[in-house]
Order: structure tokens, then sequence, then C-alpha cells
């Protein structure tokens, strides 16, 4: 059985200090999950796989970020499906009922009981060992996934602390680090459209479609053409749905889709 215990006091490593900017820095970025791949490198002496991901239950898990053999990668689908349930790291999940619990978890080849899993995911790669820290927040867990091949070795209790202090420090950044990406996303025209619909129920289509392409900067002549109609109806349009949406402007529609 994999080894569990919790974590009632940690340190920040003491190498921790650029890092912790990087880090900070890059929320709501596609370099997240790099930075904190790099981070766990810089306090190792290696790891082969690196996972950022929150949990709602067992069986539902999103990844916020990978870092494995490609081959491993291409097995995502198989373990969702498979083997996600058979993972020790539910166990971790139990461990940690409470908002602001936190556990590690030590997984060996020997602790996965079912023979496939093991199989495929540790003793053909060569791993010889996964830690698991697992934090409870206020309506998921959120976690952090390290291997270790056999060239390297099992961590030490060194690196263990490290990667405590590294986790701790990373894992109640998870919620922000999604909300921020999802939030820097540019929204297609039909998913601007869709917003002022729910604005404003009485806009018409042909209001909504205008609205979407004022609202992303497209000008009357740009909207006339991709619409296949006069400049005239998209004034009229335009007009018609700042009355209903109470706005002046452009940068009004704008307002109304972004907040």
């Amino acid at each position: 059985m994999a080894n569990i215990r919790q974590i009632y006091d940690w340190r920040a490593p003491t190498r921790i200090g650029v890092s912790y900017d990087k880090l900070l820095a890059a929320i709501g970025t596609n370099e997240f999950g790099a930075t904190v791949r790099d981070s766990v490198l810089s306090m190792t002496a290696g790891a082969r796989r690196v996972y950022l991901f929150e949990a709602t239950s067992r069986e539902s898990t999103t990844l916020q970020y990978s870092f494995c053999e490609p081959e491993v990668a291409d097995l995502f689908p198989t373990y969702t499906r498979w083997y996600q349930r058979h993972d020790p790291i539910g166990d971790a999940f139990d461990a940690t009922p409470h908002h602001s619990d936190v556990a590690l978890q030590r997984v060996q080849p020997s602790d996965i009981a079912t023979p496939s899993f093991r199989r495929t995911f540790f003793d053909d790669a060569g791993i010889v060992e996964r830690i698991s820290v697992i934090q409870r927040g206020q309506d998921a867990w959120r976690g952090i996934n390290i291997a270790r091949h056999a060239s390297d070795g099992p961590f030490s209790d060194v690196e263990i602390g490290s990667l405590i202090g590294l986790a701790c420090l990373v894992l109640p950044m998870l919620p922000l680090n999604r909300r921020s990406k999802a939030a820097a996303r540019v929204l297609t025209l039909a998913e601007v459209e869709q917003r002022f619909g729910d604005r404003c129920a009485r806009l018409t289509q042909r209001e909504r479609q205008v609205c979407a392409r004022a609202a992303s900067g497209m000008s009357v002549e740009a909207t006339a053409v991709d619409l296949c109609i006069a400049k005239t109806s998209v004034l009229t349009y335009r007009q018609r749905a700042y009355q209903r949406l109470g706005v002046t402007s452009p940068f009004g529609l704008c307002a109304l889709v972004t907040q």
C-alpha cells in the first residue's frame, strides 16, 4: 500500500526566491506549468514526469499541465477510462477531507495492485517512484505528481522536503491560473453573439451579429462585407441594438460582454 502522511509543517525551499517570482509572473499564461517543472528540476536530481491537476472526485480530474514521455501522453485516454479508478492517488484524496488539508503520497511500482496499470505506467517506463502532494481546496483537490526514473533513483528526504515546500506554494495558484487563462481566452464571434443574446433576449439574430462584430473592433464596412448586407443596414441594426442595450458606442458594447 502506498505511503501517505499528513503535512502539518512545511518550509519554502531556500532556493525558491527567483523561481517564486517567475511562478507569480507566469500565472494565467501557457508558461505556468513549464515554470513549475523547471522549479522541480532545479531542486531535485531529476524528474521524468510532472503533472498539475485539480479533482472533484477520484474519477473526475482536470489536468492543467503535463510533462512526460510522448508515448505516455498518448495513453492519457486509456488511463482515464481504465486505470484512474485504480490509481492510489484516490487514497490521498481520502486523507485530505477538509479545506487546507495537505498530504504527501509516495508510490512505488509494488504499490500498484492492477498488473496492467503497473506495467504500462511504471515498469515498462522504468519509473521507480511517484510522489504526489495533495491539497484540499474549498471545492476541489489540487495536486502535483512527480515521477522518477530508475536512472535517478528514489527521491531523497531532502528532495521530498523541498518538493513539499514548492507544492504548498504552487497548489493554491492552480485555481487562479485556470481562471486567469479562461479570462484571457479570446472569444469567438459566435460566443460574443451568444453573450449579447443572454444580455438581451429582444435582440434579433442580425442585431446580435452586428453587435458582436462591433464589439470585436470590426468596422461598419468590414461588417457589411462579412454579413453580405449593406452598410446602411449595419448602421440600422447597430442603432436598434444600442437603444435596446442602453449603450451609445462600440466601447459600450464591448463592456457588456467582457464584464
